[in-house]
This record gives C-alpha cells, sequence and structure tokens, in this order.
C-alpha cells in the first residue's frame, strides 16, 4: 500500500461503493477505475459490486488493480467461526483480492487466527474493524468493558495479533489518535466517512492515518477526477 501511494502520489483508497440497476455496476465501476486508478492509493470493494455478480463482477475491477499496481481490498467485515472464515478468504484472494476487513468480534480462537496465518502465508492483508464512521458506532465500538471502551481494547488486538492494520473512522480523530499510539508503527490505520459522513480526509491524517477512504464524494462527483485532485492536493499539503 505504502508502495503505491509513492508511486501513484495518493493517499486516498477509492471506495467504489457503485449504485444502480445491478448488471451496470461492474461496467460502471470499470470505467470510473480506468479514469481515476492512476490518483489513488488502492480501491476498496464492498457488497455494492460483490453481491449482484459474485467474485465473476469483480474481475474486470482486480484486472484493473493488477495493471495498475493498487491494492484491492475486500470489504465485508468478516465475522464468523473459523472455517467459514477460511473459506470466504480463499475464495476472495484467489479471485484477486489483496486484503480482507475483518472484525475483531469474531474473536482471534476458532475465528480470526486462521485467516491471520492464511494472509501471512499468501502474502495478503487482514486489516481490523476498530471504530466505524455510521452514527450507530457509538452503541458498540465505544461500550466499555470495565474502563476501557471497545475500540481502545480492539486497536490492542491489532497490535496482539499483527494484522495489517486497523479501520478508524475519519469522523473521530481523537480516536484516531489513541489507535495510533497503540499500533506498530508499520501497522496502518485507514479512514473512512470522508465527505457524505462528515469526515475530514486533512484531519484524519493529522491525527494518525495512514490512508483515507473516499467513495461516494468522488464517484458522484459531477467531475470525479477534478474533486479526487483537489483531495490529494489537500493531503500532500499543497
Amino acid at each position: 500500500m505504502r508502495e503505491s501511494s509513492t508511486e501513484h502520489d495518493s493517499k486516498i483508497i477509492l471506495a467504489l461503493d457503485v449504485t444502480g440497476p445491478v448488471h451496470t455496476r461492474s461496467d460502471r465501476a470499470e470505467a470510473i477505475l480506468d479514469q481515476l486508478g492512476d490518483h489513488v492509493a488502492g480501491v476498496k470493494v464492498n457488497f455494492h459490486l460483490l453481491l449482484p455478480n459474485g467474485l465473476e463482477g469483480v474481475e474486470g475491477v482486480a484486472a484493473v488493480c493488477a495493471r495498475k499496481g493498487l491494492p484491492l481490498i475486500a470489504d465485508i467485515k468478516l465475522n464468523d467461526i473459523e472455517s467459514t472464515n477460511l473459506e470466504t478468504v480463499e475464495l476472495l484472494f484467489g479471485g484477486g483480492f489483496d486484503a480482507v476487513i475483518a472484525n475483531p468480534f469474531a474473536g482471534y480462537a476458532e475465528g480470526l487466527s486462521g485467516v491471520l496465518k492464511k494472509a501471512k502465508a499468501l502474502g495478503k492483508g487482514v486489516i481490523l474493524l476498530v471504530y466505524m464512521s455510521h452514527a450507530g458506532a457509538v452503541e458498540g465500538y465505544a461500550m466499555r468493558v470495565g474502563r476501557e471502551p471497545v475500540y481502545l481494547r480492539f486497536a490492542k488486538k491489532t497490535r496482539q495479533w499483527e494484522a495489517d492494520g486497523a479501520i478508524v473512522s475519519a469522523k473521530s480523530p481523537e480516536i484516531i489518535r489513541a489507535v495510533r499510539k497503540v499500533l506498530r508503527p508499520w501497522q496502518l490505520i485507514l479512514s473512512p466517512g470522508v465527505g457524505f459522513q462528515g469526515g475530514e480526509a486533512a484531519k484524519a491524517v493529522g491525527a494518525g492515518t495512514d490512508f483515507a477512504i473516499v467513495g461516494r464524494t468522488v464517484i458522484e462527483s459531477t467531475n470525479p477526477l477534478k474533486t479526487l485532485e483537489k483531495l490529494n492536493l489537500s493531503l500532500a499539503g499543497r
């Protein structure tokens, strides 16, 4: 991811949360990526694309990412027993994905342990969901276990399990700072919630985020490339 960021001069991960008629989504996603792929550090795909057409529906996106040297992240918030989790990541990694977002609520033993080991063996990534961007996140991820909020406990699990990074909302710079203090220097923070949900990419990066995840703000813009270029310039301090 860092190599891609340097090559493309960007700290933005493009979220291809494409909507509209399901039979048009894959083609539209590929067209967006063809236009913007040289100006982002990575790409995130969620159920908007995966559910309508399965892995076959993202083959084109995976091919463009491979051609442009862009890491492709599966945002499925993996949260099941180990046998199901392993089957899922084997299919995703075999389908061109480079990393998967998983939910620490599944736990380590018979939950995510096999996923973490499988990913490392294959040179793939696992990113743990530490704090989400919607208003209701406070009801779960900010709950306290004793005196400690769940998000801080999950940050510690990210460090302990040697996951590749953490998802922390761009709307919560104070939580980003707290998580950054816990993680190892090589572990990434990826922050969604920029734009439509009210988060600011520059503030998130200033608090310790490595990469801002941006979707609708760019892909639903009247001029996606111009919007993306402005974001890149703001994060570069230019």
